[in-house]
């Protein structure tokens, strides 16, 4: 039962934290439209003070807001809360889409065996090999190559 909780809340944290950071962001953003639309031109003078009050008293202010029926703070908050579920479910799906039974793979990932390996990596033989090599080296390059390594082994 402990450990069901404690896992619950390991898992649940990050959420919470940005559900209440979105809807401290959403506080903010809503009392500054309200403060543009109270002080107008002057809004650069009282900006510091408001941004001030609307730091250190969010929930009196939320609540305000709230209360109001603030079309700004209440859109805001829909789409934080929206947000934070889908990143919830997404995530929770994308880990459970990496869940396997009983293997030691994720997904649909497999041990390959030499043999794979080598049909599917080395599939080329040899004369495939040469025939390609042959195809797009012109004879010239091989002579000079040839001409260059004899000359290297005997010193010239």
């Amino acid at each position: 039962m402990k450990d069901k909780l404690l896992n619950s809340v390991k898992v649940s944290w990050p959420y919470l934290l940005t559900l209440i950071i979105g809807l401290y962001l959403a506080e903010i953003l809503a009392g500054s439209v309200m403060a543009l639309s109270h002080y107008k031109l002057t809004f650069a003078d009282h900006m510091p003070t408001v941004l001030k009050q609307l730091a250190l008293h969010p929930w009196h202010y939320y609540n305000l807001y709230l209360g109001q029926k603030n079309p700004v703070l209440i859109i805001v908050s829909i789409a934080v809360v929206l947000y934070t579920i889908y990143f919830a479910l997404k995530r929770n799906s994308k880990h459970k889409a990496w869940e396997t039974a009983d293997t030691e793979t994720h997904g649909s990932a497999t041990w390959g065996n030499l043999k794979e390996l080598s049909d599917h990596y080395f599939s080329i033989n040899a004369k495939d090999l040469t025939t390609a090599f042959n195809r797009c080296t012109t004879t010239e390059i091989l002579e000079a190559l040839i001409k260059q390594e004899t000359q290297s082994k005997t010193g010239k």
